[in-house]
């Protein structure tokens, strides 16, 4: 009777070694890129959000005219500049025409809408809710900023095919009302409406016009 044996022992075990060897260092490499790359596009996705950041709060400055009574144009082109004079990895950040957009930003939808209108929207006897409503009323400047051209590099992910990432950060800066400040509720004052300083007033915070500037 024939017996079969199920496990022969293996006497040829040379190259177990080096292929074992080779699987180390793939995964070595594999691990390097996960850890370097992906650290790197973090640190440059920071910096892409901080252009982004810079160029909206700039636009938002320059939203209206000096007097109030009319959008401003001109903060798109100051938005662009703004966020452009920052870089991303040592290399400055791409910001198109279409990057800047104007439009309404609205608290209970948390949602930018873009418009181009430039008029003023009636602010007076107006509830909080119907302004926050209206997308015409323009109070918010939204920045896209990118890494395209070129893309963010890699470093030992090019081994596996992965040249260069695309990167972008968005950033909305809105305008809006400060509200009133009761008796000391802001010692010392960070802004006060023109009407407040007053000889011998015990409340120098009071603004009668209900609107701080």
């Amino acid at each position: 009777m024939k017996r079969y044996h199920l496990f022969l022992p293996i006497n040829n075990q040379r190259g177990a070694t080096l292929v074992l060897v080779a699987i180390c260092i793939f995964m070595i490499i594999a691990l390097s890129a996960l850890a370097v790359d992906i650290g790197h596009l973090v640190v440059t996705k920071n910096e892409l959000q901080n252009a982004a950041d810079a160029g909206a709060l700039a636009g938002a400055r320059y939203l209206y005219n000096d007097t109030g009574t009319l959008v401003n144009e001109g903060c798109n082109a100051i938005a662009m500049a703004a966020a452009t004079a920052n870089q991303s990895d040592n290399i400055n950040v791409n910001v198109a025409a279409n990057d800047v957009q104007r439009g309404h930003w609205s608290f209970a939808t948390r949602q930018f809408t873009p418009n181009n209108a430039t008029a003023p929207t009636q602010l007076w006897d107006v509830s909080t809710q119907t302004l926050d409503a209206d997308p015409n009323f323009i109070n918010a400047v939204q920045v896209t900023a990118w890494r395209s051209n070129p893309t963010v590099g890699s470093w030992f992910a090019g081994i596996f095919g992965y040249q260069g990432f695309l990167q972008s950060a968005v950033a909305v800066a809105y305008i809006g009302f400060a509200g009133s400040l009761g008796p000391a509720d802001s010692c010392p004052p960070t802004a006060i409406c023109r009407q407040s300083p007053k000889v011998n007033d015990d409340d120098p915070c009071r603004c009668d016009n209900g609107r701080i500037l």
